[in-house]
């Protein structure tokens, strides 16, 4: 039986219930603030299956309701064109539900209006696939993007536990904390020189970050540095710039090794408190000759030493700058440093270099003995030795050419083989300086300078750095 009923606070137009009078059936029901308006079912004066519930502001529910809730199934429209399809639960999304707004697409499980367990998120710039917590990648997921993928773990929307990492920059396999590289991982450096390291990470960066370069020589100079040190004992200290002293004509290796030298440490040997009594002593009877000495040093304080170096084995790829110098008042004068393979190249050109000269120093002393027809000379410049036969002793070192060596380490170092400095290659003092020129590497040091003296009728040798 259909009727009406309608006050100043409380309108309704739609079914009773016979006996009691109360809302029962289908009616629509205008609210006392008129904000809200619903139209559907109704049981027992109580919203109760299908209903629209309108808002002023233009937003709407369409969908079940119970015991006067929205419940189950339904679709909500936002005024400012979002939607949701899917479950409700006392009037939150709840369960499993579509959302869509103008910057972004969730599909997967809802819990009370947040977006929380399996899911997929798509926005303009990026997609996540994987399981959520209050509306933030949570636990395993597929992040996908034009910046970056990454698929791994994550904590509350940050990286965190096992993942790989893959941008046009750099690649990473290992372990995350709070979206940074921090435990174990490998990390591949990309470009035109791929960069590789492998070990532990601390807050994005290596937990041994290269700072320094080591040089070593081969063959070792058959002399100790110090004269006093005894048979056996090392001979090269390679964390102090070297000095060498080279012959000329004679092929040289040397390595360059990558380092991480790490702050000062306590002396294991520590001073007694007789020597240190002595120190003072020794002090106190100098500075008496003295009209204005210094402050004592603190002679009871602890002793430090340098850390031993740690080869950084596990970095590859980085990109190593190797020239010669000599100074000079006007300035630096740059040598291009080659290796004898890569004069390979150069073979036939040297060849055909040698055979013309020869020829035509035949021709000349021919000319200088007899007359000779210009054909038969022709002829006689053609029958040169073959091309092994040949001596390819051309000058590695070439003044005036801008293009320094570059060179490639490989796990940690690097090894220059057969380097030959020739003959004619004028005496004097000269620098090999090497230099970081990996823009995509971790770490860094200062150019190095290696002291080298071209001594033709010199050996092989080291010499102490002056103090």
């Amino acid at each position: 039986m259909a009727s009406t009923n309608q006050t100043q606070k409380d309108r309704y137009k739609g079914e009773f219930q016979p006996l009691n009078k109360v809302r029962h059936g289908f009616g629509t029901y205008i609210y006392e603030n008129s904000f809200f308006t619903y139209e559907g079912q109704w049981e027992n004066g109580i919203k109760q299956g299908q209903g629209i519930l309108k808002m002023k502001d233009g937003s709407y529910y369409q969908g079940n309701f119970e015991k006067g809730e929205i419940e189950g199934h339904g679709e909500f429209h936002y005024a400012n064109g979002s939607m949701y399809v899917g479950e409700f639960h006392q009037g939150e999304k709840h369960g499993q539900g579509v959302f869509s707004s103008a910057n972004m697409t969730y599909e997967g499980q809802w819990n009370l209006n947040c977006m929380q367990g399996s899911g997929i998120l798509q926005t303009p710039t990026y997609r996540i696939e994987g399981t959520f917590l209050q509306h933030k990648p949570h636990g395993h997921c597929n992040y996908y993007s034009e910046e970056y993928n990454y698929i791994g773990e994550f904590d509350k929307g940050k990286r965190s536990g096992k993942g790989k990492y893959e941008s046009k920059l750099e690649d990473y396999e290992g372990e995350f904390l709070d979206d940074k590289k921090h435990g174990s991982g490998i990390l591949v450096k990309k470009g035109d020189y791929p960069y590789y390291y492998a070990g532990e990470f601390l807050q994005d960066n290596p937990t041994l970050q290269t700072n320094k370069l080591n040089f070593k020589l081969d063959p070792q100079p058959e002399e100790p540095i110090d004269p006093k040190a005894k048979k056996g004992e090392p001979v090269i200290d390679l964390t102090q710039v070297l000095v060498h002293e080279l012959k000329s004509g004679k092929t040289i290796n040397f390595e360059l090794y990558l380092v991480y030298q790490g702050p000062d440490i306590e002396d294991p040997v520590q001073p007694t408190q007789q020597e240190i009594d002595e120190m003072i002593k020794n002090w106190q009877k100098e500075a008496k000759k003295q009209k204005n000495p210094p402050p004592m040093p603190d002679f009871g304080a602890k002793r430090m030493i340098p850390a031993p170096p740690v080869q950084i084995k596990q970095e590859s790829g980085r990109i190593l700058e190797l020239k010669m110098i000599q100074k000079t008042d006007q300035g630096d004068k740059l040598f291009r440093i080659d290796y004898r393979e890569k004069l390979a190249v150069r073979r036939e050109e040297v060849t055909r270099l040698k055979a013309e000269i020869e020829a035509q120093k035949q021709l000349e002393e021919q000319q200088a003995q007899q007359p000779v027809k210009k054909k038969d000379a022709k002829k006689q410049a053609k029958k040169q030795p073959e091309p092994d036969q040949i001596d390819l002793s051309v000058k590695l070192f070439v003044e005036g050419d801008n293009e320094p060596l570059t060179v490639e380490t490989k796990e940690g170092m690097v090894r220059i083989e057969n380097l030959e400095y020739p003959e004619d290659f004028p005496p004097g003092k000269y620098y090999y300086v090497i230099s970081n020129k990996s823009t995509n590497s971790i770490g860094d040091f200062a150019p190095i300078e290696i002291e080298v003296i071209i001594n033709p009728e010199g050996g092989l040798k080291q010499q102490p750095k002056k103090k």
